[in-house]
């Protein structure tokens, strides 16, 4: 009865909607699951229900795993929308179940927000959990990483398959306590890793296990690397599923010594989530054939990284989420690495879509320090929170007049006349579009 009065009305509901063009809210699965909590648990699933979660990564690698199974001619259920909390997982499931309860697609694929797999895991028994990284992410809500690896640790049911980001000291704890069902992917160190980063940007340091300090034979940011414990031997190890070499020349990275894939832009974010969908691919029996060809088809969005010429010079847009200062470091680091000088742009609107904070704890936990660099010319912060971004730069040490504040980016077109080399700007999704129209309108 519950199944079938929850079905129906969930129906009417997404039905209401196309009709009154609101298609694609999460209100029919909080409706339902509100009157029917034990909804989602009296459907019938296929065996193969895949959910991909973590700080970051997420969105972008449950889409790739579901090109990949669909390239080998299953069906797929899938969130595409991003609704990764209970009630978007449950609009998602009204609109493929049918009448009698059953979800007919061969697999299901879904992104599941990390403070909730616990929730969803509750309803839906996973076959597969991709863990792709925990950072310290959204302070006010998260609190740190090791508060969420917790709640993340609740909902992991005993017989789940695991696939972990084997370069992340705390993701890489699940195999602790679920060794035989635990895979592990990652990218294998690359010409332009680092040796020594700061510890300020260290969200894992100490042993997950044990509690001594971590050593680091190379790092490609934070503590994510080639970590091991000189204590009790917990390390990084071999990674099952890895990118083995990356040659920016041709525009390629090669997966575990065999697999040869063209890139579109070989950030290090993207290398992960084409790892992580690889090693999905590797466990379900997807031939290479076809794993090379959707992975090759992988575009990195426009609305996260856009390169464009002009006028001689490089302008790039890099969108780093917010109350992540992993995100940020990634670009800082991607941009100090391109050759010539720079002026860097940096700024957001909004800190937070969701919740209604203004916190800026994360922006202390940039490398800053790092940008400091005769090649960077300019710092030019805007937006409400630009005197934040002020600030943080000249407490890394740069000297006031390399520094310039803009209360919008209204007018950087005629701001960077005055400046050479490329221009990137490092910012937050809402700033994104207001950067390309200043580049469109620079002549």
């Amino acid at each position: 009865m519950v199944r079938l009065m929850g079905t129906f009305l969930g129906k009417s509901i997404l039905l209401a909607e196309r009709i009154f063009h609101k298609d694609g809210s999460t209100f029919p699965g909080k409706f339902v699951i509100k009157l029917f909590p034990s909804y989602l648990s009296k459907l019938k699933y296929p065996r193969d229900v895949i959910m991909v979660t973590g700080s970051s990564g997420k969105g972008s690698t449950t889409s790739i795993i579901a090109n990949l199974l669909r390239a080998d001619g299953r069906t797929v259920c899938h969130n595409l929308e991003g609704s990764n909390m209970i009630r978007g997982i449950a609009s998602t499931m009204l609109k493929h179940v049918t009448w009698g309860g059953k979800i007919p697609e061969d697999a299901i694929v879904l992104e599941v927000d990390e403070r909730y797999l616990k929730v969803v895991t509750k309803y839906i028994t996973p076959s597969l959990i991709v863990l792709s990284n925990l950072t310290r992410d959204q302070p006010p809500r998260q609190g740190n990483y090791d508060l969420v690896y917790r709640e993340v640790e609740k909902g992991i049911p005993d017989d789940a398959e695991l696939l972990c980001n084997g370069d992340d000291p705390v993701t890489k704890q699940v195999s602790l306590k679920h060794p035989e069902h635990f895979h592990s992917y990652g990218v294998n160190r690359t010409p332009k890793d680092f040796d020594v980063l700061p510890e300020a940007v260290a969200d894992c340091a100490y042993c997950p296990k044990c509690g001594k300090h971590l050593d680091f034979a190379w790092k490609h940011y934070g503590t994510v690397g080639d970590f091991s414990c000189p204590n009790c031997g917990y390390s990084r190890g071999n990674v099952d599923f890895a990118v083995t070499a990356v040659d920016e020349a041709s525009g390629t990275i090669t997966l575990n010594h065999e697999l040869t894939v063209p890139v579109d832009v070989p950030l290090l974010f993207h290398m992960y989530n084409l790892a992580a969908a690889y090693g999905v691919s590797k466990m379900m029996g997807i031939p290479d054939e076809i794993t090379r060809k959707v992975l090759q088809e992988e575009k990195v969005s426009e609305k996260i990284y856009t390169e464009i010429e002009k006028k001689g010079r490089r302008f790039v847009a890099i969108n780093c989420k917010a109350e992540n200062n992993a995100t940020y470091n990634l670009a800082h680091y991607y941009t100090l690495r391109r050759p010539g000088r720079k002026v860097l742009v940096m700024g957001l609107r909004e800190i937070s879509r969701r919740y209604n904070h203004f916190d800026l704890s994360w922006l202390y936990d940039l490398d800053m320090e790092s940008l400091n660099v005769p090649e960077v010319q300019e710092v030019i912060c805007a937006g409400p929170y630009a005197a934040d971004f002020v600030l943080r730069c000249k407490l890394a040490g740069f000297p006031s007049e390399k520094i310039k504040r803009m209360e919008t980016l209204s007018g950087l077109a005629k701001e960077l006349k005055r400046t050479d080399g490329d221009v990137y700007g490092i910012l937050n999704f809402d700033y994104i579009a207001p950067f390309l129209e200043e580049v469109k309108a620079y002549k």
